[in-house]
């Protein structure tokens, strides 16, 4: 009799240890990651502030979803860039929350749809005035992700492929 209460104060004891530790580990993650807001509010601040608007496409049971979160927005490089240059916002593809766009109301499904959104996760872009820009399907690793982020944030579309902009990305990269 003993003998179980003393193993089950210590298995408990290990519960309340071991969640502190994931509660710590969690809320340093929250202070170091992506703020991400819902669409309106994406959009209503990154025409305020002029700046452009990433659009993550996500359902629950995606498991590439979850990875992209984890090895792209949980990069250090990317949550630098995107806290910096970028309006952040997450959508589940399969909700029915109403946002709107443009002056329509649309549930976040239709909204999904409206932007041809067919796979998961699919990053839509959209300019600050909230023109869409493009759509990128499927997983991105962060060091194939910051190009994009940085040659549609800072315009350089308006001049120039995303080929050419990789050439002189590349070239600039080998001089330094």
């Amino acid at each position: 009799m003993v003998l179980r209460r003393l193993l089950l104060l210590f298995l408990i004891a290990g519960m309340i240890l071991s969640t502190g530790t994931t509660l710590q580990a969690s809320e340093k993650k929250k202070n170091s990651a992506i703020t991400w807001l819902s669409f309106s509010e994406a959009v209503a601040k990154a025409k305020k502030e002029n700046k452009m608007v990433v659009v993550d496409f996500y359902t629950d049971w995606c498991g590439w979803c979850k990875v992209m979160d984890e090895k792209t927005y949980g990069h250090k490089d990317v949550i630098d860039f995107a806290s910096k240059k970028l309006v952040m916002s997450k959508v589940d593809a399969e909700s029915d929350e109403k946002t709107s766009f443009k002056g329509q109301e649309l549930t976040y499904r239709q909204l999904a749809r409206a932007f041809g959104v067919r796979g998961y996760p699919t990053t839509v872009f959209i300019s600050p005035k909230g023109e869409f820009l493009t759509s990128v399907s499927g997983y991105i690793p962060a060091d194939q992700f910051l190009p994009i982020l940085e040659f549609l944030s800072e315009r350089h579309y308006e001049n120039m492929t995303f080929e050419k902009f990789m050439e002189k990305r590349n070239s600039d990269d080998k001089t330094e």
